[in-house]
């Protein structure tokens, strides 16, 4: 049983083995196991996230497994004792954002894996261990372990509940990019839509909009609805969109901009009993 480290800094990460004496390896990895049997229980149903919705009790979210992912599982398959160690003199600056074990599975290699915060690091808390029959400063190096699994990483996909927790681990910008200025150039260049003033936009635009702009390009919903189209259906529901010379016509309000853009996201809903409009997180079909 090894226990291994993600460490960050500046120049990227590093995977470094935590050496543990005998005594304690069997303990760790019994944790570990039975914060994966806590992590999957009662979660038959896998479903991929795409940012917009938290999962229901009985599942388990999940990504395509990143560079990073990829690099520790590729760490633990290998030659683990030739990994860098950590300093334990001086652990503080180790930059640790994860600790994780591989499970051998007779197919593959399964990671268990904790987040890592400043918090568990003792030497940071006064803390006191008990030395016959009374107590003392703990001044050596000591950290504790996490009270349960952030994800799990198997065939080729993070398994994870909270995004929160799995960002503070990984780098997953890469799933959610927002539209750059050159991005917002190609959008405002569509032959549906009619902005009227592209650097007033690029300079009114939060990075809320600009994921939405950089979604829309991705998933192509403006060529797959015509303008007359998406200008019906949003008047059903109430939102006002205006149609000139065969465009949709952008307005210049940061909040009409932003209604506009969540209604072509498909997250805005109008409630069929209140007729009240709000903006939903959820793009689970049903």
């Amino acid at each position: 049983m090894n226990l291994l480290a993600l460490c960050r800094d500046a120049n990227g990460i590093t995977i470094k083995r935590i050496p543990l004496d005998g005594a304690l390896q069997n303990p760790v990895m019994q944790i570990f196991s039975d914060q994966e049997a806590a992590f999957r229980a009662d979660r038959p149903n896998e479903v991929a996230f795409d940012g917009d919705w938290n999962p229901d009790d009985d599942e388990i979210l999940v990504l395509d497994a990143t560079v990073e992912a990829n690099a520790m599982v590729a760490a633990a398959s290998g030659n683990v004792l030739a990994l860098p160690t950590i300093n334990a003199g001086n652990f503080d600056a180790e930059n640790i954002k994860a600790l994780f074990v591989g499970v051998n599975t007779g197919t593959g290699l399964r990671l268990l894996v904790q987040r890592f915060t400043a918090a568990q690091v003792l030497s940071r808390k006064f803390a006191m261990i008990a030395n016959n029959n009374q107590f003392s400063k703990i001044t050596d190096p000591a950290f504790n372990l996490a009270t349960s699994l952030t994800c799990i990483i198997e065939g080729g996909q993070i398994k994870f509940e909270s995004y929160h927790k799995l960002r503070a681990v990984f780098d997953v910008v890469e799933f959610f990019a927002a539209a750059t200025d050159e991005d917002i150039d190609d959008f405002a260049g569509h032959a549906s839509i009619a902005i009227a003033d592209v650097p007033a936009l690029k300079a009114l635009v939060t990075q809320t909009e600009r994921k939405l702009i950089h979604k829309l390009a991705s998933t192509g919903v403006l060529d797959a609805h015509a303008p007359l189209d998406i200008q019906t259906k949003a008047n059903a529901t109430g939102l006002v969109v205006n149609i000139a010379n065969g465009q949709i016509v952008f307005p210049n309000d940061k909040q009409e901009i932003r209604r506009l853009l969540r209604f072509l996201d498909d997250s805005l809903y109008e409630a069929p009993l209140s007729g009240l409009r709000y903006v939903t997180n959820s793009k689970r079909a049903i």
